[in-house]
C-alpha cells in the first residue's frame, strides 16, 4: 500500500517497545505521509526509537502528544494499558477526538477499563511477536501475513474501525474481527497456554539433576524459545486472562494425561494414530503459522 500525504493521519505511539516500534517501522517503510510521534514516561526508549528512525519526534508530555495526534496507538503491557486508557480517552474526548487503539493481547480487562465510553476507541491485538523486547528489536516486517484481531464493541464508530484496519493493512497484516470474550478464550488456547507450557518445561529442565539444557537440539530450542519473552508482559497476561488460561490449561492436562496413559500402556498403534493426527493438524495450518512475506512469494 502506497501512503498519501493527504490521507495518512498523524500517528502517536504511547509507549515504544518491540511491537509498537515494529508497527512504526512498518509505517515508515511504507512511506507513511504524515508524522509518527511518540510519548513515554521516560526518554531512553524514545530516544532510541528516534535514532533508529522509526519515529520522527517524541515528547514526555502526554497531553501534548494526544492533542497532536489523529490516531493513537497504546503500546504498553496489559496492566499499564488499562491504567493509562481512561486518561487517554478522557483527554481525547475533550479535544480533536483522535481514533484510539491498543495492542494488548487481553481484551476483556482493556474494554472494562475503557471509561468514559469513547466511540472512537477500537481495541486491537496483533498476533505477532518475538522473544526479544524493546524498540531496539523492532522489525518492520514483523506483521507481514500476520493476523490482527479487532474487537470493537457496540457503539464503536465504523470510521474508527476503518482507520485502524487501514493502519494494520499498511503494515502487511490481515485484519479480522471477534467479540471480546471469543478473543480472550481463543488466545488463551493459541498463545497464552503455549507460553505457560514453555515456562513449565523450562522450569523442569532448570531443576533437572542432569542439566538437559546443555544437551538440547532443535526440539528444545523451539519449545523453549518463548520462555525468553518479557516476564512483565506475561505476568500481566497470566493475571488478566486468568480464567480463560486456566480453562485451556485444564484442557491441555486432559490431553497430557491421555498421552501419558498411552505411553504407560505401551499402546503403539494408538500413539502412532495420535501423532499422525497432530501432524496433520499442524501441517494444515502451516500457511498461517509460517506466512510467506510478500517479497518472498513465488512467482506465478
Amino acid at each position: 500500500m502506497t501512503s498519501s500525504v493527504d490521507q495518512d493521519p498523524v500517528v502517536a505511539f504511547l509507549g515504544l517497545g518491540l511491537i509498537s516500534g515494529s508497527l512504526a517501522g512498518a509505517l515508515k517503510a511504507s512511506n507513511w505521509g504524515a508524522e509518527i510521534i511518540a510519548w513515554g514516561p521516560r526518554a531512553p526508549s524514545l530516544e532510541r526509537g528516534q535514532a533508529l528512525g522509526v519515529i520522527d519526534r517524541f515528547s514526555l508530555d502526554l497531553a501534548q502528544v494526544i492533542d497532536q495526534a489523529d490516531l493513537i496507538v497504546i503500546g504498553a503491557p496489559p496492566v499499564a494499558t488499562a491504567k493509562l486508557l481512561p486518561e487517554v480517552l478522557a483527554h481525547a474526548a475533550q479535544g480533536k477526538q483522535p481514533v484510539v487503539t491498543d495492542m494488548s493481547s487481553i481484551k476483556g480487562s482493556i474494554v472494562d477499563a475503557a471509561h468514559p465510553f469513547y466511540p472512537r476507541f477500537v481495541p486491537g491485538h496483533p498476533i505477532a511477536g518475538s522473544e526479544h523486547s524493546g524498540v531496539q528489536a523492532a522489525n518492520s516486517g514483523l506483521f507481514q501475513g500476520r493476523e490482527v484481531v479487532l474487537t470493537p464493541v457496540e457503539g464503536t464508530e465504523p470510521t474508527a474501525i476503518a482507520a485502524v484496519e487501514a493502519l494494520w493493512v499498511t503494515a502487511g497484516a490481515r485484519v479480522t474481527q471477534m467479540s471480546v470474550a471469543d478473543h480472550d478464550a481463543a488466545l488463551a488456547a493459541s498463545s497464552h497456554v503455549p507460553h505457560m507450557v514453555a515456562y513449565a518445561l523450562t522450569a523442569m529442565l532448570s531443576s533437572h539433576p542432569l542439566h538437559p539444557m546443555k544437551h538440547g537440539g532443535g526440539a528444545l530450542r523451539d519449545m523453549t524459545r518463548i520462555a525468553g519473552s518479557d516476564p512483565v508482559m506475561w505476568r500481566d497476561i497470566a493475571l488478566t486472562n486468568r480464567d480463560a488460561i486456566l480453562s485451556a490449561m485444564d484442557a491441555v492436562s486432559i490431553e497430557h494425561d491421555r498421552l501419558r496413559a498411552l505411553i504407560a500402556e505401551g499402546d503403539g498403534p494408538a500413539l502412532e494414530a495420535l501423532f499422525s493426527d497432530c501432524r496433520g493438524v499442524r501441517r494444515e495450518h502451516d500457511a498461517i503459522l509460517n506466512p510467506i512475506p510478500k517479497n518472498e512469494e513465488p512467482s506465478a
